[in-house]
């Protein structure tokens, strides 16, 4: 069977039409994809950043009455520890370690004598970075989110 020019011309074009209409399938699949995943990354991310948001502004307060006083009520501890349970639901182990030693740094200060508030301010403006209970926990999440975003693919999240 011999094609002649009409037919062959047609087919040609049948079948440009049909690669075209695969690779317009293709990439609008593809690049759904990639949009639900970078949505996904944000609602994790935006999770995350409340839930370690609200144990830092949990916390401060906690570290602020231990250089106050020598003893607290346990209640109100409790709280920061049930964070801190919510934060190993969902946490990486390194975000998980720091948050555990916030909460043990926090017992330990208020095991320490009353300072005067002055005073401690003034040893952290002098640069005595380990009055900062928080620090190794904020430094984990950021590497936690930093990690996150690098591994759902190339390119920098903005949500």
């Amino acid at each position: 069977m011999v094609l002649d020019g009409t037919v062959l011309v047609a087919l040609a074009a049948l079948t440009g039409s049909l690669i075209g209409g695969c690779s317009s399938v293709a990439a609008a699949f593809v690049g759904q994809r990639i949009q639900e995943r970078w949505r996904r990354l944000g609602a994790e991310l935006e999770v995350r950043e409340k839930l370690y948001g609200t144990f830092v502004e949990e916390a401060v307060p906690f570290f602020v009455d231990a250089l106050q006083q020598s003893s607290t009520n346990p209640a109100k501890l409790m709280q920061l520890y049930s964070r801190v349970a919510h934060i190993r639901l969902t946490a990486g182990d390194q975000v998980l370690r720091a948050a555990e030693a916030v909460a043990k740094r926090l017992l330990e200060a208020y095991e320490q004598p009353p300072e005067n508030p002055t005073t401690v301010i003034a040893r952290y403006a002098n640069g005595e970075t380990k009055l900062d209970p928080l620090l190794e926990f904020t430094e984990a999440c950021r590497q936690e989110r930093a990690q996150l975003v690098s591994t759902y693919g190339v390119g920098t999240f903005n949500g």
